[in-house]
């Protein structure tokens, strides 16, 4: 579902064994708008997209003698910047770059809530565009049109004070 691909084209999946990501938020767009009022009624005058910020929480390692290894591969992978964010849904699959805002560094069943082998911590990207997605595209040749010479050809001419579209048909 949420795969993180560094500058240097290293992906991780944050859905794995060894990296669990869980209770994403910010996936989401929010706009700053401006008004002017007129009466009782308000005109959008302006509206611009926010900065916005993927936190998600993630699990390390999948005993804990792999936890502090699989923590420092991360913290190796997101030098790397920036950071492209893939979201896979039924609805397509989507990105967003960004930056690392933050990722905090606890011990072992220490200040979480959790009681397990694994180093749980708070990853924070935070987003430099709005999601986007690639599209493919084929072109297509037309077939020039013989006629093509017959239409859209004008010429303006001075008749008094007005003007005239004159079409000039082809040259034979």
């Amino acid at each position: 579902m949420f795969i993180l691909t560094n500058s240097r084209g290293e992906s991780v999946d944050l859905n794995g064994d060894n990296l669990l990501a869980y209770t994403p938020n910010g996936l989401g767009v929010q706009f700053s708008n401006m008004y002017s009022q007129s009466e009782t009624y308000f005109q959008l005058t302006k509206s611009t997209i926010q900065q916005g910020q993927f936190q998600i929480s993630i699990l390390f390692g999948d005993v804990e003698s792999q936890a502090y290894q699989t923590f420092s591969d991360f913290v190796q992978f997101l030098a790397y910047q920036p950071l492209t964010l893939t979201y896979t849904t039924d609805a397509g699959i989507w990105y967003r770059d960004g930056r690392l805002g933050s990722l905090t560094k606890t011990e072992i069943g220490g200040s979480t809530i959790f009681a397990t082998d694994r180093l749980n911590e708070s990853f924070t990207l935070e987003f430099i565009n709005n999601w986007y997605n690639n599209k493919t595209a084929e072109y297509k040749t037309y077939d020039p049109d013989p006629d093509l010479a017959t239409y859209g050809k004008g010429y303006f001419q001075k008749n008094s004070t007005e003007f005239g579209y004159v079409y000039q048909g082809p040259m034979d």
